[in-house]
């Protein structure tokens, strides 16, 4: 009889649940990406590295954004890019940028929907901040080399 040990179950954590709650939808998670680009391509920091990266029509960028966000958020599917690779070449941006970032897709999520709504959100681009942050910017020897 083969039984794996019971606690393994306890150390995997809970798949996300898709948020299905009235108004969340494509639709609204289009209107979000937009919204917050917009503000982004005004921001006197992040505004010039989009720029630089994202010539001429923006609308395939903002659509895949908004696959992105409904995969992230109702567990849709549709994104099938790799993040990582795509903002590892971005070789200007720093660790202090996605603290930008952040604060203005919170700002977006807070005028768009619900505080609750709007915490799932940001909850989910904090996750994904840090996982970019940490692909991009953690470096084992560097890190171990200032250790010890």
């Amino acid at each position: 009889m083969t039984s794996k040990p019971v606690f393994l179950d306890r150390v995997r954590p809970a798949a996300e649940q898709p948020l299905a709650r009235p108004g969340v939808d494509r639709a609204s998670i289009g209107v979000l990406v937009r919204e917050f680009y917009s503000s982004v391509r005004k921001d006197e920091r992040l505004g010039p590295i989009f720029a630089r990266e994202i010539t001429g029509d923006w609308e395939p960028h903002l659509e895949k954004m908004t696959d992105f966000w409904c995969s992230v958020i109702l567990k849709s599917g549709d994104y099938h890019g790799r993040p990582v690779p795509a903002h590892l070449k971005l070789k200007d941006v720093t660790e202090e940028d996605f603290e930008i970032w952040l604060a203005l897709f919170s700002k977006t999520a807070s005028e768009l929907f619900t505080p609750d709504i709007a915490a799932v959100f940001v909850e989910r681009a904090e996750r994904i901040a840090t996982s970019l942050k940490l692909a991009m910017f953690f470096r084992l020897g560097s890190a171990a080399a200032a250790g010890g």
